[in-house]
């Protein structure tokens, strides 16, 4: 156990260079950063994004997420796959017809970003691009 303040966590990916865990919480609409030590463990908990356009007192259903090669982070939540830069500013939402559950970046150029939802898979092709690996 690394941290049993979140509720419900959800959500989980590192940073394109391995030194920042993001966690989401699904029922609420606080996403979180820890920095990851060189021995795997986690310190200096804090709050790295809010969801947006979630009503008040509903809970958000962060999901799955994807980083891509920028460090943007895209987080799936019952508005939408919200994405957020570096800092954990809000960009915006990319609206898909069914509540989405996870994201991907893949292809041959890592310029698609599938989508799982409720009853449906997506794909979008994406101007932004996923990273190759760890790092890069």
């Amino acid at each position: 156990m690394i941290d049993d303040s979140v509720p419900r966590p959800n959500g989980i990916t590192l940073s394109n260079d391995g030194r920042t865990l993001y966690v989401d919480n699904t029922i609420g609409t606080t996403v979180y950063a820890y920095d990851v030590q060189p021995d795997g463990t986690v310190k200096n908990k804090r709050n790295f994004a809010e969801l947006h356009d979630i009503k008040a007192g509903e809970e958000g259903f962060g999901d799955g997420m994807a980083l891509d090669r920028d460090g943007r982070l895209y987080l799936t939540s019952l508005a939408g796959i919200q994405i957020f830069d570096k800092t954990g500013k809000y960009l915006g939402t990319i609206k898909v017809p069914r509540q989405p559950s996870n994201v991907a970046f893949a292809g041959p150029d890592k310029k698609t970003l599938f989508i799982t939802a409720r009853q449906g898979l997506y794909r979008l092709r994406m101007l932004s691009q996923g990273p190759d690996r760890l790092g890069k």
